[in-house]
């Protein structure tokens, strides 16, 4: 028996992703209709799969461009491997950023100074990043 087709309304519907969004995958290559009756996207089962993955790729932070690639790439491992690692260097190097802002701002809000326009570690904090240091090294260099 072959697989029940379901028009891009009901595979809307399983998923929870947008008709409009169903179609821009399908531009990208990312979810592709089975077939069409009369001028109407129907895809297999497996789709509402398919949709899923791009769902967990895109919450785990993916751009759509980088969905596509790694979907291109699900035969080929390395290729697969590689993108993953570029996506986990790129997340630890947010990750660092987002704890060096949390520490400039936890230190802010409790700077004795009451306000960071009368703080002179702040105003240090400035120069040095107008000299060219990073932000990390900015607060750093005053704490």
């Amino acid at each position: 028996m072959p697989d029940r087709l379901i028009p891009i309304g009901e595979l809307a519907r399983r998923t929870g992703v947008a008709i409009t969004a169903l179609r821009y995958y399908d531009e990208l290559g990312l979810v592709r209709p089975k077939t069409r009756a009369s001028g109407q996207r129907r895809y297999a089962e497996s789709a509402v799969r398919a949709v899923g993955v791009v769902l967990l790729l895109r919450d785990v932070g993916f751009s759509l461009a980088e969905v596509a690639e790694l979907v291109a790439a699900r035969t080929r491992t390395a290729r697969w491997s590689a993108l993953v690692e570029r996506k986990l260097a790129a997340l630890a190097e947010q990750e660092h950023r987002l704890l060096v802002a949390r520490t400039v701002l936890e230190h802010g809000r409790d700077c004795p100074a009451t306000h960071p326009s009368r703080c002179p570690r702040f105003w240090s904090i400035i120069d040095a990043r107008l000299s060219g240091k990073s932000l990390e090294d900015s607060h750093a260099a005053v704490h």
